[in-house]
């Protein structure tokens, strides 16, 4: 907890000057509130035993008009502060988390489900909203406000200061230890929502299969379960939140009934004054509110403990590259044009099984490459190491002459263009999802792209061409078309090494020519690697993986 408490902190720095501006507008708030109660109590006291006039009351009921809309005025200004103050951090938070992801890459994440990310990314960080725009400021202003009471109080009637500090002192105690239970509660709530999350959107994203095999019934049957489990755990959190509030609620009101008492009994007894009385009996609410928030908040605290730890999880995974030479601060330009590529005794382990040994080829600038094997061979495994999703275990891996190592990854994927199996389209146009190859590219590049993947030959049959809407995954088109749509990404790209994998597999002749022939134009002044089991056709050289070796087709 430690750790992730120094993480929340050290993430604090986003948002330093809303928060302290926050604190600030809260303790002016407070200040209004009391001088309110002032004017209150010497409006009531004027009236009461001085007999006083409206006339000469003027002032003091102009100066109590003046105060409402300034206390809302200051209200407003801090809960604007506030949502400022969370907004920061979880705009930083989520870029970094993004990072890190991107740092990862697909592989080292392959065994978190999407819900689980998803989850993360979103619900995760949207729990640290409560830590910072709310517990963070009512931390500070539950020191300020209650000592600014106190020292007001104090000089009026020393008693009744006394049992303010004696009783508040309690509440701290009550909340650490119903503060702990709940942040266990919390953490069993986090990993239910994502078993949930990851096992709902998994049945969603294949639908088609579970009622292909008639699996409906037990799919949701298990997220049924999945969704009790979660409602037992958030009904579980909810009674310590409930717990919590009512011990608060009662400490309180015991306080305040203690002060009143005591007040009461002096009056009578003529002891003390009326409006010293009065005034302490209005302020004594408001100074218990302070700490009742606090109260409140803490399980806003405990919340965020238990989402930072899931995030805090996510950075804590090792990106560092295994080659040495990636630890060096080298930088070097993006090839120009078709690279050549070179593998010098590359060898590659998934823990004690190796998947490569000793593999050396060279592929010259402008060459086209056809990689064969059996399945599970390590074909796919020499692609990600191409895109720097893996790093070899040992050897090098060359391009242009250079380590691939010393390139930044992010840099090097700008200039590579990959097409696996079964590209992922997203909800929206024909038109949007080809613009992902290249964010920036101009209508008139989109249309050529279209053009050269062959996208255009079945655009004039859909309803709005390009802005036509697909859904995710490219429900609405057929697999072939998908994988025109998916081509048509790389041609904006202007890549230097073109990297396919199994790009015509799963598709009938037709669609299969022409995701060839868009290949056939792409490939021209480039580089590029075909993993394939449908034969070489238009491939220079043809590399048969074997044993976790290469060895030249004859």
């Amino acid at each position: 907890m430690t750790g992730t408490s120094a993480w929340l902190r050290q993430n604090g720095r986003h948002s330093r000057r809303p928060l302290a501006l926050t604190i600030a507008l809260g303790e002016l708030s407070g200040i209004l509130l009391i001088l309110q109660t002032a004017l209150l109590v010497r409006i009531a006291d004027d009236v009461i035993f001085h007999s006083a006039g409206v006339a000469s009351l003027a002032g003091l009921f102009a100066g109590l008009a003046a105060l409402v809309p300034a206390r809302f005025m200051v209200s407003w200004g801090t809960r604007r502060a506030a949502f400022e103050c969370a907004s920061r951090v979880k705009q930083a938070v989520r870029f970094d988390a993004g990072e890190r992801l991107r740092a990862l890459g697909p592989i080292a994440l392959a065994g978190m489900k999407t819900g689980e990310v998803v989850t993360l990314v979103v619900d995760a960080v949207e729990a640290l909203e409560g830590y910072y725009s709310r517990y963070l400021p009512q931390r500070a202003l539950s020191t300020l406000l209650p000592f600014t009471v106190l020292a007001i109080v104090f000089p009026l009637d020393w008693i009744s200061g006394l049992v303010l500090v004696l009783t508040a002192a309690f509440l701290p105690v009550s909340m650490i230890v119903i503060g702990e239970e709940s942040h266990l509660r919390n953490q069993r709530l986090w990993a239910t929502l994502a078993r949930m999350s990851g096992r709902f959107l998994d049945v969603l994203q294949g639908l088609t299969t579970v009622r292909m095999f008639g699996a409906v019934r037990r799919e949701a049957e298990e997220i049924e379960r999945a969704s009790n489990e979660y409602r037992t755990a958030t009904m579980s959190v909810m009674r310590i939140a409930f717990l919590s509030s009512f011990m608060l609620e009662l400490l309180s009101a015991v306080s305040i009934a203690i002060v009143a008492v005591l007040s009461g009994l002096r009056l009578m007894a003529g002891t003390m004054r009326f409006a010293p009385a009065y005034f302490i009996l209005m302020a004594a609410p408001e100074y218990f509110l302070v700490l009742r928030n606090l109260g409140t908040f803490y399980h806003m605290r405990m919340e965020a403990m238990s989402a930072a730890e899931r995030i805090t999880a996510l950075f804590a995974r090792d990106t560092r590259r295994k080659s040495p030479e990636s630890r060096q601060a080298a930088r070097l330009a993006a090839p120009d044009g078709a690279c050549s590529v070179a593998f010098r005794s590359v060898s590659f382990s998934y823990d004690t099984r190796t998947i490569l040994e000793d593999v050396s080829f060279t592929i010259p600038p402008g060459g086209r490459v056809a990689l064969t094997g059996a399945s599970g061979i390590g074909k796919s495994t020499i692609l990600n190491i191409l895109l720097r999703f893996l790093d070899a275990s040992g050897g090098d891996v060359l391009i242009d002459g250079s380590p691939l190592s010393l390139r930044e990854r992010r840099e090097w994927l700008h200039t590579v263009a990959w097409l696996p199996q079964k590209p992922t389209l997203f909800h929206g146009t024909i038109r949007e999802n080809i613009r992902l190859g290249r964010l920036d590219a101009s209508e008139k590049e989109i249309s050529r792209a279209a053009d050269m993947a062959c996208v255009s030959e079945f655009l004039e049959r859909l309803p709005a061409g390009l802005d036509t809407l697909v859904g995710e995954g490219g429900q609405g088109l057929s697999r072939g078309q998908v994988q025109r749509v998916a081509l048509a990404r790389l041609f904006l790209r202007r890549p230097s090494l073109v990297l396919l994998d199994e790009p015509t597999a799963h598709l009938d002749p037709p669609n299969a020519a022409l995701v060839g022939a868009g290949i056939e134009v792409l490939s021209r002044g480039t580089t590029l690697v075909m993993v394939t089991h449908r034969g070489s056709a238009g491939m220079e050289r043809t590399l048969v993986l074997e044993a976790g070796k290469v060895r030249e087709s004859a």
